[in-house]
């Protein structure tokens, strides 16, 4: 316990005396129905979630007015109708040993109009990525929403609850009433400080009447918006000194809004402990406890974070790993399933309407089914072809369940394209992926892995297996252009492997994830770099916080970059694209010199081993790249469910149905 002593020490927030001092925040789960109502597939989240025992787990925002909604399956609390289901939730997360608190919010003008028609907000001002432009709400809407809030906290503890959080952060209705950059009413709402913050203070009130004074109340505050006329840690701070009083027992520190992503959920390569130095500058000005965030992976950084702080929040932690606090406490920190902060399935995800999932852990949202399994008790022997993530995820579902593996990878070491993925800047922490599953694979018995073994029909044949499942991966296309025969043409793959020299001037042709990580490397090597991508934008199938994050790397290393810009012709030192203008007015343009072509215009799947086993297996399966090029969630959401069908099948006998051919 040494390592983490404050971490694993009891804290006390109001009434309550919670057994560590860290908090599960609340994170969107898509996991509610239509209707805001709880589902069994909610239950089952919430449990593994609540089975890590923080000592305080806040439940996602629920919405507490109709016209607060901002995705589709908002969790609400604003009807009496839906206390049922939020008993059952705050009941699961109670018998797990964890305090419930429900977050309470309405999404202000970041409420989608398709969802609640013309959306309010304290003034007229359509942000910078919102939907549209809001109406200023009235004074007597004002009132109406501040009741709305305490309706919606009373449902909470009716269900159960222990408290409620209201979150002022993140552009959301309270911190849209706070901070400058969203209010500019000049009435009892707006203007000086105190006057923007009359609203979240009625909020307060109006919450511990309906709460009493038993219910811990936590806010959510913004320590800096990170954006020009925003809050920054000083105002804050005067602000937590307003919300005190009125009756706020913890304030949990966060920061960023919609115009400043990667602030809001941080994504690779930014630090750990965004918000926390803000958070240290609230609780030097309050009394009751503070806690800080941002991107804080692990109990050493949990630890590090808690000085000057009362508590911690840790987020994507508790979907990669529900387990890790748990691990912590009884000394085992090595094993736990990492967070490689890349955003893509939980945030990502959920801001795109499905539900929350997780490149690192692909069991986040079959919950269910995984509290329905039993190890095999007809165990199968399996191959699984390439050692990426999709046959790492395969072949550690298998060995856990208790099937025979054998496990081929043509490289002297696991990892697949991950391993190219940790080279760009400050992706090096994605090797922690590898590295987990190098270790868990090797502690089953039940796994066997040949490292430096090319797979072939009579090598996977010789085994006899039941079941076979092809993760090869993929190879990079090389474009079929004019004068590409002659031009000094490599791929990124080979760039970031250090396979090919790279000369000083390079234009990378392609500029989604991998071209512009791949320009953004070599920049960084002191490159002259740019980019020519056919799409509207450079990045565009990142999420929002990396993609805002990386776009900033590139100016600020002054790649340049060109949009809407077909290559025509390679030379051996130049190119020449189709270059269309915003207006639609059409030109063609020439970048000269180049020393080197980067081509990250695709890839196509590898896929021979499977066409030529395909008759041979009764049961084989094609996953991650090897079906189609996709990216790492799909890899070890593929791998374990290929890995599930053949648990599945097994314990059916059904995989000793003979197979369309001649067999092995």
């Amino acid at each position: 316990m040494a390592a983490f002593e404050k971490l694993l020490s009891s804290v006390k927030v109001g009434s309550h005396t919670l057994p560590n001092r860290v908090i599960m925040p609340s994170m969107g789960s898509n996991l509610a129905d239509g209707q805001g109502q709880v589902t069994p597939a909610m239950l089952a989240y919430y449990r593994a979630r609540a089975a890590g025992r923080p000592g305080l787990l806040v439940v996602e925002a629920a919405c507490v007015h109709h016209s607060g909604k901002v995705i589709d399956r908002n969790f609400m609390a604003h009807d009496d109708s839906l206390i049922e289901g939020m008993t059952e939730l705050a009941s699961v997360v109670k018998k797990q040993g964890s305090a419930p608190i429900l977050q309470l919010i309405h999404g202000g003008r970041n409420a989608h109009p398709r969802l609640v028609g013309e959306p309010m907000a304290p003034s007229a001002l359509r942000g910078p990525t919102a939907h549209s432009t809001p109406r200023a709400m009235t004074v007597i809407e004002i009132e109406a929403m501040v009741q709305a809030f305490a309706r919606a906290a009373w449902r909470a503890m009716k269900a159960g609850f222990v408290g409620v959080e209201i979150h002022g952060a993140h552009e959301y209705l309270v911190h849209e009433f706070l901070t400058p950059y969203a209010n500019k009413r000049q009435d009892v709402y707006g203007g000086d400080l105190e006057r923007r913050a009359r609203f979240a203070v009625e909020v307060v009130q109006a919450v511990r009447v309906a709460v009493g004074r038993e219910a811990i109340i936590s806010f959510r505050l913004s320590g800096d918006d990170h954006v020009a006329g925003g809050m920054g840690p000083a105002e804050a701070a005067a602000t937590a000194k307003l919300l005190v009083p009125a009756g706020v027992d913890i304030i949990s520190v966060t920061g960023g809004v919609y115009e400043t992503p990667s602030m809001v959920v941080p994504p690779t390569p930014m630090p750990p402990g965004t918000h926390v130095e803000a958070a240290r500058q609230v609780k030097a000005a309050v009394d009751v406890p503070v806690a800080g965030v941002g991107r804080i992976r692990n109990a050493a950084e949990a630890e590090a974070a808690l000085n000057g702080l009362d508590m911690v929040a840790v987020g994507r932690a508790f979907l990669a790993d529900p387990d890790w606090l748990n691990q912590a406490a009884a000394g085992r920190t090595n094993g736990v399933r990492p967070c490689i902060g890349c955003n893509q399935g939980c945030i990502d995800k959920v801001l795109y309407g499905a539900p929350v999932s997780c490149v690192s852990n692909p069991w986040v949202g079959l919950e269910l089914q995984a509290q329905q399994l039993k190890p095999a008790t007809n165990p199968a022997t399996a191959v699984v072809v390439g050692g990426g993530l999709a046959g790492m995820e395969a072949a550690r579902t298998l060995g856990q369940l208790g099937h025979k593996v054998v496990l081929f990878e043509a490289a002297e070491e696991l990892g697949g394209q991950l391993r190219l993925a940790c080279l760009p800047p400050g992706k090096d922490e994605f090797r922690g992926m590898i590295d987990y599953y190098r270790q868990a694979l090797s502690e089953m018995p039940n796994v066997e892995i040949r490292l430096g073994t090319k797979a072939t029909v009579g090598a996977v044949c010789k085994i006899n297996p039941s079941a076979v499942v092809v993760a090869a991966g993929s190879e990079p296309i090389l474009p079929d252009l004019p004068g590409a025969g002659d031009a000094p043409l490599v791929n990124a793959r080979q760039v970031l492997a250090g396979e090919v020299p790279v000369g000083h001037k390079v234009a990378v042709m392609g500029g989604g994830n991998l071209g512009s990580e791949v320009a953004h490397y070599l920049a960084t090597r002191g490159h002259d770099v740019c980019i020519i991508e056919l799409g509207l934008g450079i990045g565009n199938d990142l999420g929002p916080a990396r993609r805002y994050h990386l776009r900033r790397e590139l100016g600020k290393y002054k790649v340049r970059r060109y949009i809407r810009a077909k290559v025509r012709r390679l030379f051996k030192n130049k190119v020449s694209f189709l270059h269309t203008r915003p207006d639609g007015s059409r030109q063609l343009t020439y970048v000269e010199p180049v020393d080197t072509f980067v081509s990250a215009m695709g890839a196509k799947p590898n896929e021979k081993i499977f066409l030529a086993l395909e008759p041979k297996v009764s049961a084989i399966f094609l996953v991650g790249d090897a079906m189609s090029p996709a990216g790492m969630g799909q890899a070890t959401s593929e791998g374990v469910r290929a890995a599930l069908e053949i648990h599945r099948l097994a314990g059916e006998g059904a995989l000793s149905a003979p197979p369309s051919g001649p067999s092995c």
